[in-house]
């Protein structure tokens, strides 16, 4: 979403609550959608964005003077090759046309209440509305007071990317003695570093989400730097709250207020986003570590919404349906209980761990990871892989069985169910075959793996490597995911 966008998803419902017609008092409280009327194409909106922004910059650029209809159709045309001047006249007289808005605020006497003992608040209004001004003879226009305003908060709804310069507001609102501006001013900036918190959240538990994923990793350098900067400044400000020049401006900023401020205040709002920061950088590593390691990827390889549509036009084989149905359908009566020992990472707190040291970063150290343990894997165990299967199809019982699994003293078990889920990270012609056959196999460790059905790794002989692989490829990865339980 644009600047824009944002600014009036924030609005939209203020706007529909300024607009009902709901009777107060009503018992009637349930609400329909909304029926908006218009195209629903978004084209005069974005035309009226668009002449908004380009008003901004002739703004700056001529010290508010009018501007013509013609150049404003000339940079439109920019975007819209084709707009008839009939659409830009549309646009402008509709965003000149002033609407009458109506709200409430205490009165002037606010200790005056009613009968009801409620503090009265007195109907206003308000038609300073218009964003544009046009002049009457010559139809040249200009941005007013309001549409500046609006245009100058879309600008500023922005993310984390842009908060260091909030961040040196701090430093400013210290040097000029306006204590009373840094809680606002954190919050802010809190309210950025949270909103990329819980993208961050949602991105690892849906790690489908493909788009919000590459947008993370195109700016992970850019995040890394803004967050180093934003915690210098903040530690540089919570430095200077204890010098003894700070301190003393304090003490008589404080004289002269009505409320009771101490700097214990300004000290714990800095302080609060210093721990946001940190937990945003441990959530962030820990993200990118996943993608390193072949977690994401691994979890992001089944498109869900799809199997669920190919099921329905194309049904599970017998063996594999049955067993899907006896493993997921609690037919019985009676409760049915699940073991503790699955239960067991689910509520594992070892990511939630807080750490009482300060976070300082390194650009030295932003670089992504180079040698992750899927790609390592791949390179030391793949052409004996391909060796092993170009002599037999290879089990995953078989695979276990003759220790594949294990790779530079470490547990690889991830990475090996990886090429069962992904066969082109050993082969173009490598295909995955489901045997109907059931298997248990401990582990040396105690670890137990369960399976209704045996999928199978063989390479297809090249006439026969087309269009069937991407299926059985699907169905391996189902199966794996569906079917594999470890305990």
């Amino acid at each position: 979403m644009t600047a824009w966008s944002k600014l009036l998803v924030a609005t939209t419902r203020l706007i529909d609550l300024h607009d009902s017609a709901h009777e107060p008092g009503s018992p009637f409280v349930q609400v329909s959608q909304e029926q908006r009327r218009g195209y629903r194409d978004g084209y005069w909106l974005d035309l009226g964005c668009l002449l908004l922004d380009y008003l901004l910059d002739v703004d700056f650029a001529t010290n508010s003077a009018f501007v013509s209809q013609t150049r404003c159709l000339a940079q439109l045309r920019e975007h819209y090759p084709r707009l008839p001047h009939d659409d830009l006249a549309f646009v402008v007289n509709l965003l000149s046309t002033p609407s009458e808005l109506h709200f409430r605020q205490v009165s002037p006497t606010a200790d005056t209440h009613s009968v009801e003992g409620e503090i009265s608040r007195s109907m206003r209004s308000t038609k300073r509305t218009a964003l544009i001004e046009k002049q009457g003879q010559t139809g040249q226009v200009r941005l007013t007071p309001s549409g500046r305003q609006a245009v100058t908060l879309a600008s500023q709804v922005e993310d984390l990317l842009y908060s260091e310069y909030d961040a040196a507001k701090v430093l400013a609102a210290l040097a000029r003695g306006d204590f009373a501006r840094i809680p606002d001013i954190t919050n802010q900036i809190l309210m950025a570093i949270r909103a990329l918190t819980q993208e961050l959240r949602r991105v690892r538990e849906n790690p489908t989400r493909e788009g919000k994923l590459s947008a993370f990793l195109d700016n992970e350098r850019h995040y890394h730097n803004a967050l180093s900067t934003i915690q210098n400044t903040l530690l540089s400000a919570r430095s200077q709250l204890a010098t003894p020049d700070v301190m003393q401006r304090f003490e008589h900023w404080c004289e002269r207020q009505e409320d009771d401020w101490d700097l214990r205040m300004l000290a714990g709002a800095i302080g609060r986003v210093l721990n946001a920061i940190e937990n945003l950088s441990r959530r962030l590593s820990e993200l990118l570590s996943d993608i390193a390691e072949g977690r994401i990827q691994s979890m992001g390889v089944i498109d869900f919404a799809d199997m669920a549509r190919r099921l329905l036009s194309e049904p599970l084989h017998a063996p594999l349906r049955d067993a899907l149905v006896n493993r997921m359908m609690p037919f019985g009566l009676a409760a049915a209980m699940p073991r503790v020992e699955p239960l067991i990472p689910l509520v594992e707190t070892r990511r939630a761990e807080k750490s009482a040291a300060a976070l300082v970063f390194d650009e030295h150290d932003d670089a992504r990871p180079e040698d992750p343990l899927l790609a390592r894997f791949l390179e030391a165990r793949g052409p004996a892989l391909r060796k092993r299967l170009g002599e037999a199809p290879l089990s995953l019982p078989d695979a276990l069985s003759e220790g594949w699994h294990r790779f530079e003293e470490e547990d690889c078990l991830a990475q090996l169910l990886n090429t069962f889920v992904d066969t082109h990270l050993l082969g173009e012609r490598l295909t995955v075959g489901i045997e109907a056959d059931p298997f248990v196999i401990t582990l040396a460790d105690g670890r137990r793996i369960e399976g209704a059905v045996t999928p199978s790794l063989r390479f297809l002989p090249a006439s026969e490597a087309a269009p069937h692989s991407e299926m059985e490829t699907s169905d391996a990865a189902e199966s794996i995911a569906a079917q594999d339980t470890y305990s």
